[in-house]
Formats: C-alpha cells, structure tokens, sequence
C-alpha cells in the first residue's frame, strides 16, 4: 500500500486546489477548471508515448551522458512541459473568463495535475526502474506543480500584454530546461544537485506567484 502512495498526490493537490478556489469564489462557475484538468489527463497519453518511443530506443536508464541530456531534456522535460502548454495556449487561453497570469497558473496547474495524475500510475505500474525511481515519483507531481507556473505565469501574461508567442516561448522553455534538470539530476543520482534544483524552481515559482497577485492587483 505504501508504494501507491506517490499516486495520490497529484489528485490531492488538485482536490486542495479545488477546494481553495471554491473557498474563495463560492458562487464562481468551475467548468473550465475541471476541462483544464480532463485536457490534462488526455496530454498524459503524449508524455507516455514519449516515454515508451524513449524506452524503444533505449534512451531511458542508459549511462551515457549524451543519451541521459537527450531523455531528461527532451523526452521528458519538453514533451511534459509541452503537455501542459498545448491545451493551455491552444483552448483554455481563449476562453472570455481567462484574464492575465493568475488565471494561467490556476489552470495550468489544472492541467499539470491531471496529466501526472495518469503519467505517474503508468510509470509505477509499466516504467522502466531506473536510478532515483522512488523520489521521482514522490516529486513527479509536485514539481510539475511548480512549472505549472511557469507556463501559466507568461502564457498569461502574454494574453494581457499582446506578446503571447514570445512570452509563452518563455514559459515554456524555462520550464523544459527545470524539468529536464530535475529529470537529469534524479537519473545521475546526485540528490545534492536534486535539492538544489526543486528549491531553484520552488523560489521561481513563489515570486511569479506573487508577482501575478501583485499584476492582477494593480490591474484591478
């Protein structure tokens, strides 16, 4: 029972996510929250392909530094960030009720949520075992959490400042460089370089919070 733990965390933090906004707008209509969420499960199904196209050529678990950058970089940290992107800049951007930065975290974490929920069951139940395979999926969900925000600070604020190429481009390239950190780190087995990069993206995300709060706030 404790090795199915990990997979609770991503659907516990969009519960706490739900339960927060519900507390906060009481009367406010939720629909495209849960799409955001649904989209996410639907992107999960990429991220896994490429988790399988990865393991087909045996890029996964290898030693070579070369082969490790490749699939830490591009097989899972592009493709996972490109998952929560995609739905985000592609659907839920365009909906009239979408407003700036706040609401881009709100659902990009919606949509984070839903596809580590899907991804992280498939990696326990049919990924290959490699070094790190424990702490990643305790961290799979939460640190997607944190570069949720990155992609949802800049695709927002590329909505409200009419940059949104440039600005999601941005999001979404800094968030595939963390990840890919995050993913390199845990397969070379560096737990050091591990902490250092989680509390890299942690403080990144705690001042785009803020820094969203304060934009909406003078926006008012």
């Amino acid at each position: 029972m404790k090795e199915l733990l990990p997979l609770f965390i991503s659907p516990a933090l969009f519960l706490l996510l739900f339960a927060y906004l519900k507390y906060r707008y009481p009367k406010g209509q939720f629909r495209l929250f849960f799409t955001a969420f649904g989209l996410g499960l639907l992107m999960a199904f990429l991220v896994i392909l490429s988790n399988m196209l990865a393991n087909y050529l045996g890029m996964d678990g290898a030693r070579s530094i070369r082969r490790m950058f490749l699939y830490s970089f591009v097989f899972v940290g592009f493709m996972s960030e490109f998952g929560k992107f995609l739905p985000l800049y592609s659907k839920i951007m365009k909906h009239k009720s979408f407003n700036g930065a706040p609401d881009g975290i709100i659902y990009s974490l919606a949509i984070s949520t839903g596809l580590t929920t899907l991804y992280a069951a498939y990696y326990h139940f049919f990924g290959l075992k490699v070094e790190g395979d424990w702490l990643y999926l305790i961290a799979i969900g939460p640190v997607n959490a944190l570069l949720a925000v990155l992609v949802g600070f800049f695709t927002g604020m590329g909505k409200i400042r009419q940059n949104r190429f440039i600005d999601s481009m941005t999001g979404l390239g800094a968030a595939t460089l963390f990840h890919g950190l995050f993913r390199f780190t845990l397969l070379s087995n560096d737990t050091l370089f591990f902490l250092l990069v989680a509390g890299g993206i942690l403080f990144i995300a705690l001042i785009l919070i803020k820094k969203s709060l304060t934009s909406a706030t003078e926006s008012a």
